[in-house]
């Protein structure tokens, strides 16, 4: 009980780190409850760019937006080519009116810390689509910004190389950014569920 205590205590913490950062917070016990959130937020003819997320594939958004009519720009289709996913990376962020992704780290203090092989998702929650919705699970919270990199060399970049059947899990760590308060002209709305999502 006191345990629930503790993780309650941080997550009230975590959350009103990231509101004095100007970030837009929601909590949710749930993967349904995050995507029940998400299509609340997300216009039915608006475009959605999704990044390479585990945690927002899990919610089952990108099937539940196809369903409605949304146009949903991704690059995780089966059979793909290379140079249609590179292409769609791009269109994810350029074209989008939204866009969906998760974040490798959130700190005690409310900033947001991320890895990416190829930039396209860090540069979409900098400066991209208008409006960026982040879901993360419990398990992204971390002490601080070291720990955040820590956490993003030893597990999540491994457990990526693990699923891509890649020997090096270096090779998928070459853009790093930190956001420490929402950029200006990005609507960022975080997603905080109350379990633990994807990497």
């Amino acid at each position: 009980m006191e345990m629930l205590k503790d993780v309650e205590k941080k997550l009230e913490s975590v959350v009103e780190n990231l509101r004095k950062n100007h970030f837009k917070v929601t909590r949710v016990d749930n993967l349904e409850a995050a995507k029940d959130e998400m299509l609340k937020l997300i216009g039915e003819d608006e475009v959605v760019g999704v990044g390479g997320s585990q945690s927002v594939r899990e919610t089952g958004i990108i099937e539940e937006l196809i369903n409605r009519g949304n146009k949903v720009i991704h690059h995780w289709l089966p059979g793909t080519f290379i140079e249609e996913i590179k292409d769609a990376r791009r269109r994810a962020v350029r074209l989008a009116d939204t866009y969906l992704t998760s974040t490798n780290g959130i700190t005690l203090d409310g900033f947001l810390v991320n890895m990416d092989t190829f930039g396209n998702r860090v540069s979409a929650m900098i400066y991209g689509p208008k409006k960026v919705i982040i879901v993360a699970g419990i398990n992204k919270i971390v002490k601080n910004v070291d720990d955040a990199f820590k956490r993003i060399r030893g597990e999540v970049a491994v457990r990526n190389a693990q699923r891509l059947n890649m020997d090096n899990p270096n090779k998928l760590c070459k853009v790093a950014s930190i956001i420490y308060e929402r950029p200006d002209d990005t609507d960022i709305t975080i997603i905080l569920v109350g379990v633990e999502t994807g990497y």
